[in-house]
């Protein structure tokens, strides 16, 4: 008996994941045979997929919050499919989406597993009614791009779906699922830390409803150890990974999730109208992307009125809804404890939920049918089936813009012979990081060592692309587009960025005050190496070496006088922050910052003979003691904080010049 399940189950899971795989390999071959330079998420993903091929991949997809999602589940998927098809195809998205498309349909076969079980012992029904979780996810998807979509939310739909599923096989009596249903709730916590108690409160559940029902039986066996023992080995592979980070890496991306957690969780929760609402637009049809397709209720709503004529049919409708309603309940908690905005995508994965229970209650119905006319149901699902793939349109969405490739191409034609050099790209927006995730990844395909200038936005670029202060390449700016004017050697209008060299530093007139505030930023042009962007209160260096460059006009005749208002970094393990002042290579001052003066003026004189070592002339202030507040658990960021400067004056020692308000 147990063969004959086994053998069902595989043969069903089989055609299930060959059926998914083909539909969605055919509808998106013209991406898979294409060049594609992708950007934004998609490509920051790919550029921590890189981190496999020289280094252990232990972390998940980036968080927005300043760590990783636990695991590496989905990326390893897609990094395989790079190894085994990247040589032969024109670009590494190109390889990935084939592991994209791959996971997708892994977990359509197990949802069809599950439905299969929950069908009951009749092969004819189950074998019909186990097509209800393709047709419910290429119904949602058609036109929409939940599937073969490379952005994480919608990556998780299909496990999630799966994952319900199995459980509520499992809590039907199916030990035998339980497995697979930790198989999918691990791929699940790898994928987004949130959904841990998700997968891990169920999860308990159900094996508590389990030992107790074997207990109470008239003739207590006990539950079979094998399904058990392997759940056990199959939670502690996906745990492995996070132990193993901890190890090389400590404290480890656990370390920063959990000072996340107490870092971004609201004081006051949303209010039960916003949770309400938020819960309810995965169910009303709010938005095609993020609710369930209308048209999935009209099988969902003749599956419960057939389910009422079989006994079997009401028990999986029953177990599925039991699970649903568990998952609602910790979806409202969720929302209301999440930090806002309440945008739909931090719970994307939760679709997954009324797609089940469409799938269940449509098997349902189906089970039922078949039962009454097995032939003529048999070629209606088969006639169903053969026009929705035939008229459907599943394809990813396209990733390839245009503009990446202009960009990467402009870098490459302006670097001519060195492009073996490399370059550093910095930027000040924060709003171009998707661009310049897609062109570091680009300009990597097309063989230019690329960095970039901005190390408090590792998680988004991965350490291995933050320029270090030794790191060798042309200097390049990214800009709007609209600012370029003449000075851009690559322009993307499609983009709304350009290229250029860095700006030429413009003369510095002898008494000049420079900004540095997000209101005031006028001192930008002379910042070099170390500097974070401007904020409210001023520009903080974020290396232990910060600089600037000051071209001054009129020649010193004089000594002169350098005059900030800055800030230190000062905390509780280190309540003495000292800045050393070093003009033109040469020591002139050493600035001390403490938590009762923690923001003045400060000043330093710099003597005519070092003002005139070399023009223009160079201020570099040196902080050993700079370091991360993520460090310190003082908060997510990871930028090494020493002084953050407000305002910056340079006047000759004869100037009587008074500060500014």
């Amino acid at each position: 008996m147990k063969c004959s399940m086994f053998s069902r189950s595989s043969s069903i899971f089989l055609i299930a994941f060959s059926c998914m795989y083909s539909i969605l390999l055919w509808y998106n071959w013209p991406y898979v045979v294409s060049d594609i330079a992708p950007y934004g998420d998609v490509a920051a993903d790919m550029l921590l997929i890189e981190r496999a091929q020289h280094d252990w991949l232990l972390t998940g997809h980036y968080s927005r919050f300043g760590f990783n999602h636990p695991g590496p589940f989905f990326l390893y998927l897609r990094h395989l499919a790079d190894v085994l098809f990247g040589h032969v195809l024109p670009s590494p998205y190109s390889a990935q989406l084939l592991g994209i498309i791959a996971a997708d349909a892994l977990f359509t076969g197990l949802a069809a597993v599950a439905v299969a079980a929950l069908a009951g012992p009749d092969w004819r029904a189950s074998a019909v009614a186990a097509t209800t979780p393709a047709f419910v996810l290429l119904i949602q998807d058609n036109g929409v791009g939940v599937l073969a979509h490379p952005w994480m939310p919608y990556e998780l739909v299909a496990p999630f779906l799966a994952f319900v599923l199995l459980l509520a096989a499992t809590a039907q009596g199916r030990l035998w699922m339980l497995p697979a249903a930790a198989f999918c709730g691990g791929a699940l916590v790898h994928g987004y830390v949130p959904l841990l108690p998700f997968v891990g409160l169920p999860f308990v559940l159900v094996l508590a409803y389990l030992f107790r029902r074997a207990r109470s039986a008239p003739d207590p066996a006990g539950l079979p150890a094998r399904p058990l023992v392997l759940s056990g080995v199959i939670i502690a592979l996906f745990v492995a990974p996070l132990i193993l980070d901890m190890v090389i890496h400590p404290p480890g991306n656990l370390a920063r999730i959990l000072m996340a957690a107490g870092t971004i969780t609201p004081s006051k929760g949303a209010s039960l109208g916003d949770v309400a609402a938020f819960v309810a637009q995965f169910w009303w049809p709010v938005s095609f992307i993020h609710s369930v397709v209308p048209v999935l209720w009209i099988p969902a709503a003749v599956g419960v009125a057939l389910a009422w004529w079989d006994h079997e049919a009401r028990q999986a409708v029953a177990h599925v809804a039991a699970i649903a309603a568990l998952m609602t309940l910790l979806l409202a908690f969720y929302a209301w404890r999440a930090p806002g905005p309440l945008v739909p995508f931090i719970a994307q994965f939760y679709l997954g939920v009324p797609l089940a229970v469409v799938a269940v209650t449509a098997a349902a119905g189906l089970k039922v049918a078949v039962q009454w006319a097995p032939r003529p149901v048999g070629l209606v699902v088969a006639a169903l089936a053969v026009l929705l793939v035939s008229m459907g349109a599943f394809t990813s969405p396209g990733q390839h813009i245009a503009g990446i490739r202009v960009l990467s191409s402009g870098t490459l034609a302006h670097l001519g012979d060195s492009a073996h050099e490399g370059v550093r790209i910095n930027f000040d927006t924060h709003d171009h990081w998707p661009m310049v995730a897609g062109l570091l990844l680009d300009l990597g395909h097309l063989g230019v060592p690329a960095c970039v200038k901005a190390p408090h936005l590792a998680v988004l670029f991965t350490p291995e692309r933050i320029c270090t202060p030794s790191a060798s390449g042309r200097n390049y700016e990214m800009i709007a587009s609209s600012a370029c004017g003449e000075t851009c050697f690559a322009r993307s209008d499609e983009l709304g960025v350009g290229l250029s060299l860095p700006a030429k530093v413009p003369p510095y007139p002898l008494g000049r005050l420079l900004g540095f505030t997000s209101e005031d930023n006028s001192g930008r042009p002379y910042l070099t190496d170390g500097w974070s962007i401007a904020e409210g209160g001023g520009t903080f260096s974020d290396m232990a070496e910060a600089e600037l460059v000051l071209p001054v006009e009129p020649i010193a005749d004089s000594d002169l006088q350098l005059r900030v208002k800055a800030w230190g970094f000062i905390h509780d393990e280190q309540p003495r922050q000292e800045v050393e002042v070093i003009a033109n290579g040469q020591p002139v001052a050493t600035w001390a910052f403490t938590m009762s003066d923690r923001l003045g003026e400060r000043m330093a004189t710099i003597p005519l003979d070092v003002a005139r070592l070399q023009q223009p002339l160079s201020i570099v202030l040196r902080i050993p003691g700079a370091a991360s507040p993520m460090e310190l658990d003082m908060s997510l960021d990871a930028r090494q904080l020493g002084i953050g400067l407000q305002w910056l004056r340079l006047d000759p020692v004869s100037s009587k010049a008074a500060a500014p308000n």
